[in-house]
């Protein structure tokens, strides 16, 4: 973590861990949410590409647990909302494309591939002007101040 943060994006792992209490990242995550209650991060956002992943992989390992998807739905929906929600345009979802197509195939350097949504989030962060984002997942380390704990 480095400078003043003025805004912060939210990654699928920060909401498992935040609704999910058996998820690996449960600690952090709550340990997180306690600095973005306070305003320490700034303005928050994420999209509705982590709104998807998020809720499907919170189905899937809590066997739709009430608790997991009602914590989810106050964190994402309601008046309760954490962050703002961004939403991938075509032209976005475009540039996503040949980011995914370099990191994937021509970047060889780095040997774990990246998914599309991880890189939605990359490109939302460059259009929107954010630098951080809170993930547990250190690829995106050579693209944004990734907050972890």
């Amino acid at each position: 973590m480095r400078g003043m943060f003025i805004a912060v994006f939210l990654d699928t792992g920060f909401y498992l861990g935040l609704c999910h209490p058996k998820d690996k990242h449960a600690n952090e995550s709550g340990k997180i949410f306690k600095k973005l209650a306070e305003g320490t991060y700034g303005l928050l956002y994420t999209s509705n590409l982590i709104i998807n992943e998020a809720v499907t992989i919170i189905v899937m390992r809590t066997n739709s647990h009430p608790k997991a998807l009602n914590l989810f739905e106050k964190y994402v929906w309601n008046n309760n909302r954490i962050a703002s929600i961004l939403y991938i345009t075509s032209e976005l979802e475009n540039k996503t494309w040949d980011l995914f197509k370099k990191i994937n195939t021509i970047d060889l350097k780095y040997k774990k591939p990246m998914s599309f949504v991880d890189i939605s989030c990359i490109i939302l962060c460059k259009q929107h002007q954010i630098e951080n984002i809170v993930s547990f997942d250190p690829h995106f380390d050579r693209f944004l101040n990734r907050i972890y704990d």
